[in-house]
C-alpha cells in the first residue's frame, strides 16, 4: 500500500527553501532571488537507502501571509516539517519563532509530535566551525520553543548542493517511520480512514484490497475510495436517464 506524505518547509523571506527545492528536483541554482508569492507543492519520489521509494508532497510555503493561522491550516494535515534558516543572516533564525509556535500548537490540537528537521542553508557562505557554531545555537532556539527531546540539524548549500538530497532523504525517513510505527500499534487499520483527509491539493485515496481465494490475486474492494462511488452514481443516472 502506497502512502504519499506532506512535507512543508517553513522559513522567513529569503531563507532558501525554493532555492533548496528546486536543486533537489532539477539539480540546479539560478542564484537570483524570487519571492514566493503562493504556497504551491510538488510530488515526487525519495528513495531510501534500502532502495524503496517514499512519495512525497513537498510544500514550499509562501511569506506574503505569516500569519499563525495560515501556517496552522497548512500544517493540519502535514506529516513533517522542514524549518529552513539562512545561516549567512541574523534575523533569519527570529523568523523562524512564529512558525515554531504554529507547529507546537498544531502538535497540541492532534496529540502527537510532527517530525522536524532544521535545515541550514547558504552554510557554503561560512567556515565548518562557524556552520556548527550556528547549528548548535539553532536547534538550541527550536528546542526551547517546540519542547522536544531532539532535533536534526543539517547543513545545506542549494549552490554547491551541500547537504540538499541528505535533508529530504531525511524528512521523509523520518515521515515514514513515525507512519509505520503507528500502523503497528493493535487495530491501526480499522482506524484507517477510505481518503486521507487534506485541506490542500488533491486527497489520496488509501488502497484496500481484498485476496481473491480462487486465483490468488489481489482485487480492489469496490468502493474502496471516494471516486469510485461517484464514478458507479453516474453510471447509474445515464443508464436510468
Amino acid at each position: 500500500m502506497e502512502r504519499m506524505f506532506k512535507a512543508v518547509m517553513l522559513g522567513g523571506t529569503g531563507s532558501g527553501k525554493t532555492s533548496l527545492r528546486n536543486y533537489f528536483l532539477y539539480n540546479n541554482h539560478t542564484g537570483q532571488y524570487t519571492p514566493t508569492t503562493n504556497s504551491d507543492f510538488v510530488s515526487t519520489y525519495i528513495t531510501r537507502d534500502n532502495g524503496d521509494m517514499i512519495a512525497v508532497q513537498i510544500w514550499d510555503t509562501s511569506e506574503c501571509k505569516p500569519d499563525m493561522l495560515t501556517t496552522q491550516s497548512l500544517l493540519q494535515d502535514a506529516d513533517g516539517i522542514m524549518l529552513v534558516y539562512d545561516s549567512s543572516s541574523k534575523t533569519s533564525l527570529h523568523a523562524l519563532e512564529k512558525h515554531l509556535s504554529a507547529v507546537a500548537a498544531v502538535n497540541r490540537a492532534r496529540q502527537s509530535t510532527l517530525p522536524v528537521v532544521l535545515v541550514l542553508t547558504k552554510c557554503d557562505l561560512r567556515a565548518d566551525i562557524e556552520q556548527h557554531a550556528e547549528c548548535e545555537r539553532a536547534r538550541e532556539f527550536c528546542l526551547s520553543r517546540l519542547e522536544v527531546d531532539n532535533i536534526q540539524c543539517i547543513v545545506t548549500s542549494a549552490r554547491t548542493g551541500l547537504g540538499v538530497a541528505l535533508a529530504f532523504q531525511t524528512i521523509a525517513e523520518m515521515c515514514h517511520s513515525q507512519w509505520h510505527d503507528s500502523m503497528a500499534t493493535p487495530d491501526a487499520s480499522d482506524r484507517l480512514p477510505k481518503v486521507r483527509p487534506s485541506r490542500h491539493g488533491d486527497p489520496i485515496a488509501y488502497g484496500e484490497f481484498e485476496l481473491d481465494t480462487r486465483s490468488g490475486a489481489k482485487t480492489r474492494k469496490r468502493g474502496a475510495t471516494t471516486a469510485r462511488r461517484f464514478r458507479r452514481v453516474l453510471r447509474r443516472l445515464f443508464c436510468f436517464a
